[in-house]
């Protein structure tokens, strides 16, 4: 099941490409803002940007490597926090930089479906056995005392 929900999350990230399906490499190059500011605003957000698709492939490589739910809950909460940064700068800068209304809306769409994979991934894991100690254990579990 954890691996078919990093499939999901992995799908996703690479279809949503982390600002949607705009060809540009950063929103903020379809705006309508003067050059000088638009400048200015890519100079901010592109590496926002850039954060968050690393964390997208580091989940991708997680999901590769069947990494454990744990992990994977990490990974997924670190990338919601990057969603959150470039949230926050779209809302905090859309008209200075003139960055359509379209960008923010899937922005937030691509986060909630973020939180929900977090939140499904971060059960499994907490779900997840824990390992007790290895080796001869006695009826109620406890190792065996040496004489």
């Amino acid at each position: 099941m954890l691996q078919r929900i990093l499939r999901w999350l992995t799908i996703a990230l690479l279809a949503a490409s982390v600002c949607g399906n705009n060809s540009s490499a950063s929103p903020v190059e379809d705006s309508l803002a003067a050059p000088a500011e638009r400048d200015a605003c890519m100079k901010e957000f592109v590496p926002l940007r850039r954060e968050a698709e690393q964390r997208g492939k580091l989940i991708k490589a997680a999901s590769e490597r069947h990494a454990p739910a744990a992990e994977a809950c990490e990974l997924i909460g670190n990338f919601g926090r990057s969603g959150i940064k470039m949230i926050k700068y779209v809302d905090g800068n859309s008209t200075k930089c003139g960055i359509p209304s379209r960008i923010a809306d899937q922005l937030r769409a691509g986060h909630k479906n973020t939180e929900v994979m977090q939140k499904k991934i971060c059960a499994v894991a907490q779900q997840a056995p824990r390992r007790g100690p290895t080796g001869d254990v006695d009826q109620l579990g406890a190792p065996p005392l040496v004489r």
